[in-house]
């Protein structure tokens, strides 16, 4: 009870804020739809299990006008009441069976992008995504590939969520609807001189109780191994996506026989537990389809002995044998759905997972306090403490000036903390104590190795910015003064460019983009580590010619830099 309960409170979790979005009305009303053609069609379920009952029993009397009539038109049943016949009630039952799954699926679909909407969003804001990375070993299972969880996660989710839904729906009011009707047509029966009323109906409670019982002691491993199978899945992708991404330096290092090792480690965990879910399945199958199989037989052989008894016609035994199929197929649904109730538990607990580590990750500050100054102020860090994701100290008392408009390069020996001073400075490190002065002026933050979007070398280089606020004239030109013009005519194409260029290469698109953007500071963090002496003065000549005013804070251990900038600070580990 408890683990359902978790369960619950996790489909709660991730259900409720989209039907008290600004979405509520399109989703309350297609929601509210779908159920009023649920219990619509279960009532004319019900319906025609009376004008089977007439028909059968006309077949039975060989009566071939009350058996056309029950069919195609109406009877009058035993209390005057007209009783529909089969066909009249099957059109509208038709049309509705059709326009079920549709609102059904466009309820799904709006869910969903919703849901991609608001999920993606929470990921990208306030750098979650970054967070996450920084500290995915300290929070639960369920963080890992972010993709996954977005796209295929979501997706599963909602479709699941509400056939799981709809199907309890119908199952409790077909329950409801029915189990009266089982009761009345079942009687009494007399067992050694005692007398149980609606013995048909306790008969298919306790069958399906038993069969309840017998199936979860059976399946109830499944969910987890489901949980595992998709973890496994997203290593292997992930695994595969690394090589691709990292094909030249694989290709260098002749690594080819231990990324094969390490794929097929990946794949060998994937076979073993879905052949495990195939194992348990196979259980479950045999263990289902036989409780199917027999229940048929059950409700025959326990209906007929009022029958033989001539305390029933045979009509009333085929409406009494069809509402024990609906009553048990109604309380055993949870048996027959054990591995479908599985599968979506697992959907739920890593979407659940996935919710709660951003929402963690979202609310995750440092202690540094960031104080707002003029534009053309100078960037004061006063006494910073810069941590670790686990708690142990990098960098202590950092106190620093950076001149508004000089030139100034941070230096430290490898492994002191200068790439984690510029992401402190940068705003994207929350582990830090402390206090930081900053312009209020546009800053650009260039890392060693510069990202390179997916999509089209003008994407690249005008990147962050949108390929519409920057003229053609431009870009052409700042390729052209990094020494890339050779790229100007690919332009418009598209290509996975941060493997058709070199790292140098890749650095000089880095310094056009600033050209590009001319912000009033950059940040350059090991920026030309993979270029020469002469080529890396020339690029930084070309920033004090190109952007005058400009402040640039480099970040290096490079003795070549030293003597370029107006002022260096030297870094020293606690």
């Amino acid at each position: 009870m408890q683990h359902l309960r978790l369960v619950l409170k996790d489909v709660w979790y991730l259900t409720r804020p989209y039907f008290m979005s600004e979405e509520r009305g399109r989703a309350w009303a297609l929601l509210l739809g779908v159920l009023a053609l649920t219990f619509s069609l279960v009532g004319i379920d019900l319906v025609q299990s009376f004008a089977r009952n007439v028909y059968y029993t006309a077949l039975q009397q060989r009566d071939v006008k009350t058996f056309l009539r029950g069919l195609f038109w109406y009877v009058r049943g035993e209390s005057g009441g007209i009783i529909p016949g089969f066909f009249p009630v099957a059109a509208p039952a038709l049309v509705m069976g059709v326009y079920l799954p549709y609102l059904q699926q466009m309820l799904q679909l709006r869910w969903r992008r919703w849901l991609t909407r608001r999920m993606t969003a929470q990921w990208l804001e306030n750098r979650t995504y970054y967070r996450i990375a920084l500290v995915t070993s300290g929070l639960d299972a369920g963080a890992d590939n972010p993709d996954q969880r977005i796209q295929e996660d979501i997706n599963s989710f909602v479709s699941d969520t509400l056939t799981q839904f709809t199907s309890l729906v119908t199952n409790v009011v077909t329950l409801f609807s029915y189990a009266g009707l089982l009761w009345a047509l079942s009687g009494p029966l007399v067992v050694l001189g005692i007398t149980i009323p609606g013995y048909f109906f306790w008969a298919a409670l306790l069958y399906s109780i038993f069969a309840t019982w017998v199936t979860h002691l059976v399946g109830h491993r499944l969910a987890g191994l489901q949980f595992l199978q998709q973890r496994a899945e997203a290593d292997l992708r992930y695994g595969l996506v690394h090589v691709r991404d990292n094909a030249e330096g694989i290709a260098l290092y002749r690594g080819e026989a231990e990324e094969k090792t390490g794929l097929e480690h990946a794949f060998s965990a994937v076979y073993d537990n879905f052949l495990a879910i195939m194992r348990r399945t196979r259980m479950l199958g045999l263990l289902t389809t036989g409780l199917e199989v027999v229940s048929g037989n059950f409700a025959l052989l326990v209906g007929s002995i009022r029958y033989f008894a001539n305390k029933m016609t045979f009509g009333t035994l085929m409406q009494m044998v069809m509402a024990f199929s609906r009553v048990q197929g109604a309380m055993g649904w949870f048996s027959t759905s054990y591995a479908s109730l599985a599968t979506w538990h697992a959907e739920v607990a890593r979407l659940a997972t996935f919710q709660r580590v951003m929402d963690r990750a979202r609310a995750m500050e440092g202690e540094c306090r960031v104080i707002p100054a003029a534009a053309g102020a100078d960037m004061v860090l006063r006494d910073l403490t810069v941590l670790r994701p686990d708690g142990t100290v990098m960098l202590e008392h950092v106190s620093m000036t950076l001149r508004h408009g000089g030139m100034t390069v941070i230096s430290a020996p490898s492994g002191t903390g200068k790439s984690t001073l510029f992401r402190v400075m940068a705003g994207i490190w929350p582990f830090v104590r402390g206090e930081i002065e900053r312009p209020d002026t546009p800053m650009m933050f260039v890392p060693q190795r510069p990202y390179l979007p997916v999509g089209s070398l003008r994407r690249a280089v005008c990147y962050p910015m949108a390929t519409t606020q920057v003229q053609d004239t431009q870009v052409r030109a700042a390729l052209a003064a990094v020494g890339l013009g050779r790229l100007a005519p690919l332009l418009d194409e598209e290509a996975p460019w941060g493997q058709t260029l070199s790292p140098g290469e890749q650095q000089r698109l880095a310094f056009a983009r600033i050209l590009v953007a001319r912000p009033a500071w950059v940040f350059l963090d090991e920026s030309t580590s993979s270029l020469d002496a002469t080529a890396e003065g020339m690029l930084y000549d070309l920033l004090r010619q190109e952007c005058p005013g400009i402040t640039i804070v480099s970040i290096t251990h490079r003795a070549s830099l030293l003597a370029a900038h107006d002022t260096c600070i030297t870094l020293q580990s606690p």
